[in-house]
């Protein structure tokens, strides 16, 4: 078995694999500073397994890990070839554009392999959370999907038809022109799917362009943030505006502690992805 772990600015995720299955996963918002409070963390929640071969750490946090976890040496994996791998491996791909939405979002190329960093935003989940608490006084992930089910841009952004009295180009009437543009009332769940709606499609853009600039068909998105669902139908509605479609995968949120783990096993990633 392998154990893949990614740190993350807000949270801490571990995968455990056999062979190609996910046996088990697991995430924790807690810092996770030192390998005794890690090996804690992995303990209570069943990922300490004796039978695991190796560790694969991840994320900005790993390289304070130097010593054992687990009784084993672990394996460093750059968090640009753990988003690569970790996206295609969830989607089936061999080739695709990964955007990896959690604190802030990173866009990788993977293609047949090779993982290289294309571009990134600072909007992602930390922006969700960080900005939802000061304008509605939340930053429960699920109170805030609760909330921005409920919700309507329309007194809030500034659509391109509100502008110019039409669509321009490839964008449509309907689509954002500017976000926050206006100064009426709105209601808390107006404010929570405004803010979601500003990240997901700022990313839906920057992703389409990304994807022609480095000719990926397939764009997967992984990571919490696009675990919401009006960030989903945002980043849908956005890219079929450029002629793209969004891959989902499931357990995306995983994604990066999972490729960090195919990552480390020599020749494994080739064998993970069949279509």
């Amino acid at each position: 078995m392998i154990l893949g772990i990614d740190f993350g600015a807000s949270t801490t995720d571990a995968v455990l694999f056999r062979g190609k299955k996910v046996l088990k996963r697991a995430s924790s918002d807690r810092k996770l500073g030192s390998t005794r409070a890690l090996e804690h963390f992995l303990k209570r929640k069943g990922l300490a397994s004796k039978e695991i071969k190796q560790v694969a750490l991840t994320g900005g946090k790993s390289a304070l890990f130097k010593g054992k976890v687990l009784d084993l040496k672990p394996v460093h994996v750059n968090e640009i070839n753990a988003i690569g791998f970790g996206g295609a491996f969830l989607a089936g791909k061999k080739r695709c554009l990964v955007v990896s939405m959690g604190t802030g979002t990173c866009i990788v190329c993977f293609d047949r392999e090779k993982a290289s960093h294309v571009a990134g935003t600072s909007l992602g989940g930390g922006t969700i959370v960080g900005l939802s608490k000061r304008l509605v006084g939340e930053d429960n992930p699920k109170s805030l999907e609760t909330l921005a089910s409920k919700g309507s841009t329309k007194g809030i952004n500034l659509t391109v038809e509100e502008i110019v009295g039409k669509g321009i180009g490839i964008i449509p009437g309907k689509a954002s022109a500017s976000y926050f543009a206006k100064s009426g009332k709105a209601s808390r769940a107006d404010l929570a799917l405004a803010v979601q709606n500003m990240v997901a499609e700022t990313n839906a853009v920057i992703a389409g362009l990304a994807a022609k600039s480095s000719k990926q068909k397939s764009l997967v998105f992984v990571g919490k943030a696009a675990s919401y669902p009006a960030v989903r139908a945002a980043i849908k509605r956005v890219l079929g505006y450029y002629g793209f479609a969004a891959t989902f995968p499931k357990r995306g949120e995983f994604a990066t502690a999972a490729g960090a783990a195919c990552f480390s096993v020599k020749g494994e990633p080739k064998s993970l992805n069949k279509k």
